[in-house]
């Protein structure tokens, strides 16, 4: 795997790959996955999903966060300020940032497979209405795609409700938990890991970089913008390029809720869901 921290859309944004590095030479007609992930954007997150996927495929996947969510440890060039940068920190800003990305690494004769994730898939939807990804797109793959009415959903009612709230208090919690010895962080989420049965050494360093308060911040700014936005499902992309779409539901998800699946089923009953 290599990783590293790119300039993209003004933020310097973290991108892992397996396979080659986006800065390699890329042969003609060459096959490439591009992993999208949910809100947190945090590229560890999917790191073993990444790795599978190059293995059993074979092609390079490139797995890019969101702009803000993954801090580097290097102080060369920290990240823009929330309330300065908050263009860049959005939906809308995120969705910049994946299409600049995919512009200026994937070659032009380069195909296009995107995996998406959650709001994801949203962010992905959107990226077909730039030509330049639409015609090198081969197949997207939608996983618990949040891609409507996201305010209506439980996720959704549980963060305008509860969450908005406390939020204060929330980041104030992980600002103490940051001020701990790295021991004692560490045995604190190795007993909660243990408890919710989350692998600990997959994920604990995901975790300790999603509890630092400047990266909590951009994500709940990203999920409240994401609640005000995500509103109606955008049928006409998903019309538009309809073989190339398999959207994928869960039985039990918090922002993609059974119910939506069978809403897209009756809208637009030649899809693949």
């Amino acid at each position: 795997m290599h990783e590293a921290y790119l300039d993209i859309n003004g933020v310097r944004t973290k991108v892992s790959t397996y396979g080659k590095w986006v800065e390699e030479s890329v042969e003609c007609n060459e096959d490439i996955v591009i992993i999208i992930p949910g809100n947190p954007g945090i590229t560890g997150f999917y790191d073993k999903f990444a790795k599978l996927l190059h293995e059993s495929l074979g092609y390079s996947v490139w797995c890019i966060g969101h702009a803000g969510h993954n801090i580097p440890k290097e102080k060369i060039s920290p990240l823009p300020k929330l309330k300065a940068s908050e263009e860049a920190y959005g939906l809308k800003g995120q969705i910049k940032g994946k299409a600049e990305f995919l512009d200026r690494y994937v070659p032009k004769d380069g195909n296009i497979h995107i995996i998406a994730h959650s709001i994801g898939a949203y962010m992905a939807l959107e990226l077909l209405n730039h030509p330049s990804i639409k015609d090198r797109l081969v197949d997207m793959y939608l996983l618990f795609p949040a891609v409507e009415h996201m305010a209506e959903t439980k996720g959704g009612k549980i963060l305008t409700w509860f969450v908005k709230y406390i939020l204060w208090l929330i980041i104030f919690m992980a600002w103490i938990f940051n001020l701990f010895p790295e021991l004692i962080q560490n045995l604190l989420l190795n007993i909660y890991m243990f408890i919710t049965r989350v692998p600990i050494s997959q994920h604990r360093d995901n975790i300790k970089m999603l509890i630092q308060p400047a990266v909590l911040k951009r994500v709940f700014f990203l999920a409240f913008e994401e609640l005000d936005q995500v509103r109606e499902r955008n049928n006409n992309v998903i019309k538009d390029n309809v073989g190339k779409i398999r959207l994928l539901y869960g039985k039990k998800d918090r922002w993609a809720p059974l119910s939506y699946y069978e809403n897209i089923k009756k809208d637009i009953p030649n899809g693949s869901t």
